[in-house]
């Protein structure tokens, strides 16, 4: 699943766009996240917002879809319940979906309007933007190429299984749970692997005005919420003083305390 938003044609409504401006014009179209952002596109990009009052980016559902937190009263299959949420993922990045949720004002159409893009185009380049910001925060240390290697092993897995979620018990649903967190990191990491150096540079240099422009979720680490589950954080229990031996330990969601604690901490 790779979330790349591109398109060869301009839409049939680019030509009610018209600003009848003299000077060279720029042709925009619909990028993908791994496209290069040119510095002109940038400065339409920019213009757009800072017409608004505000001079901030008009509010679009955040693209940090949360881990996957699945009830035991869940009964699909648990391949399904993961294609629900590639789904939901792809969603967050859909180009058309965010382009219908835009907030219709005179002012931002208007704008639009100036600088020959339609809402479909000032999304691409939103999205474009964003996940260059968010690489560009995201730990230099973090190898994403075997991070989503490793993560889609975990991932292989769940995809090929038929048991129906609420037909676990405690202990196995949490398992499941704690390797199903393994699609957020992949899903997020490989949009993070799109980018494109030039992106990164444009965004470097124009990082403070992004910063105040743009959503918290577009300009942070991607994955520093999920640095446990990279680490293989392993499943806490409680030994119940009546079990005597390991095989009778038990463990509920109900009642575990989860959490984590650095090692320079514990040391």
């Amino acid at each position: 699943m790779k979330p790349v938003f591109r398109s060869t044609v301009l839409f049939a409504l680019f030509t009610a766009f018209t600003c009848g401006c003299g000077g060279e014009e720029i042709v925009h179209t619909t990028k993908g996240i791994d496209e290069k952002v040119s510095p002109a596109e940038f400065e339409s990009f920019q213009s757009i917002i800072n017409s608004l009052p505000d001079k901030k980016l008009p509010e679009i559902p955040s693209t940090l879809l949360p881990r996957p937190h699945w009830t035991q009263e869940r009964t699909l299959p648990i391949q399904d319940l993961i294609r629900q949420e590639n789904d939901a993922f792809e969603d967050r990045w859909s180009v058309e979906l965010i382009a219908r949720q835009l907030p219709i004002n005179k002012q931002f159409m208007r704008a639009l309007r100036r600088e020959q893009m339609t809402p479909e185009q000032f999304v691409s380049l939103t999205l474009t933007l964003g996940a260059a910001l968010t690489a560009d925060a995201t730990d230099e240390r973090n190898d994403l190429a075997a991070i989503v290697a490793a993560g889609e092993q975990h991932v292989t897995i769940l995809t090929a299984d038929k048991t129906a979620f609420s037909s676990l018990s405690d202990v196995r649903a949490h398992e499941i749970l704690t390797q199903a967190a393994w699609l957020t990191v992949v899903n997020r990491a490989k949009v993070l692997l799109q980018v494109p150096p030039e992106n990164l540079q444009l965004v470097r240099k124009h990082r403070e005005w992004l910063d105040a422009a743009f959503p918290a979720d577009l300009t942070q680490d991607p994955l520093a919420d999920l640095t446990n589950v990279m680490h293989e954080r392993g499943i806490p229990f409680e030994e119940m003083p009546e079990s005597g031996s390991d095989e009778h330990i038990e463990w509920s969601t109900k009642t575990a305390i989860i959490g984590e604690i650095s090692v320079d901490a514990a040391f």
